[in-house]
């Protein structure tokens, strides 16, 4: 078996597979759909609940990524490389 012969230098920069979630939430705020969203849901009576765009961008971003439900989101909070996007 012939294998490459690649020698990849190493890096301390924090790195993510996660990469395609960085334009979709970049799309997001460019289009300002926060706003969109918070204008067409009414607000919660609770002042602990969280605002409709908050829910719907982290289940729009957590569906991009293969989740199936908001507890998926787990995957994404934890991504140190993803966070320090912004």
């Amino acid at each position: 078996m012939n294998t490459l012969n690649y020698k990849l230098p190493s890096t301390n920069e924090l790195l993510t597979a996660r990469i395609g979630l960085i334009t979709l939430a970049h799309t997001i705020r460019v289009l300002d759909l926060s706003k969109t969203i918070d204008q067409h849901f009414p607000a919660s009576g609770s002042n602990c609940a969280l605002k409709a765009s908050t829910f719907i961008n982290t289940l729009v971003l957590s569906q991009h990524e293969g989740g199936e439900c908001l507890n998926d989101i787990v995957h994404i909070a934890k991504d140190k490389a993803l966070l320090s996007c912004h």
